[in-house]
């Protein structure tokens, strides 16, 4: 990956489902490293991304490496191409930005995929390890413009809500095999 003389590179590490590593690219550096945790190889990383395997059990934090940005997702519906990604549990939240904090991580990005928030008690615990700034995002969320001009702030409202549609549309199908239609 190439990157501009005296440019540094944000190493971002990513955990939860590959909803994740899509936020991810779309929205980071275009120069960034990205790093996915997951729990077996995987050999179908696109470019600017690699994989570092997850000790299972307890033993995950030792499987960390250094970051300086963290995209965690929390929620997200398991499907089995997704069984790859290191998935984190909410009781997992607090104990991972902690091991993370200890990676050098300074930012954090929380995606909520089941549409929740986070909690008071939460965001103090965040706050307490030194994340000043947690970034929280939810389905059909597009970031908050509000500084904006009233046009664009109404584009990313219809941009969410359509992405929104997208996601409940797409997960309430279930994949069903064409039939084969007999030639003439």
């Amino acid at each position: 990956m190439k990157t501009l003389p005296g440019t540094p590179t944000r190493r971002v590490l990513v955990a939860g489902a590959g909803g994740a590593l899509l936020h991810a690219l779309r929205t980071c550096e275009p120069h960034a490293e990205f790093t996915v945790l997951t729990t077996r190889r995987f050999g179908g990383m696109p470019r600017q991304a690699r994989w570092a395997l997850v000790a299972p059990g307890n033993a995950w934090t030792a499987s960390l490496p250094l970051a300086d940005h963290a995209v965690v997702q929390l929620g997200a519906l398991r499907r089995a191409r997704e069984a790859v990604f290191w998935r984190p549990s909410r009781a997992e939240l607090v104990p991972l930005a902690a091991a993370l904090r200890e990676r050098g991580v300074r930012t954090l990005e929380v995606l909520l995929a089941d549409g929740s928030a986070l909690s008071a008690v939460e965001h103090q615990r965040l706050h307490t390890l030194g994340f000043d700034q947690v970034t929280e995002r939810r389905p059909g969320t597009a970031p908050s413009r509000s500084a904006g001009p009233w046009p664009e702030r109404l584009a990313a409202w219809m941009i969410g809500t359509v992405l929104a549609t997208m996601r409940q549309v797409v997960g309430s199908r279930q994949y069903r095999p064409t039939s084969q239609v007999p030639r003439r």
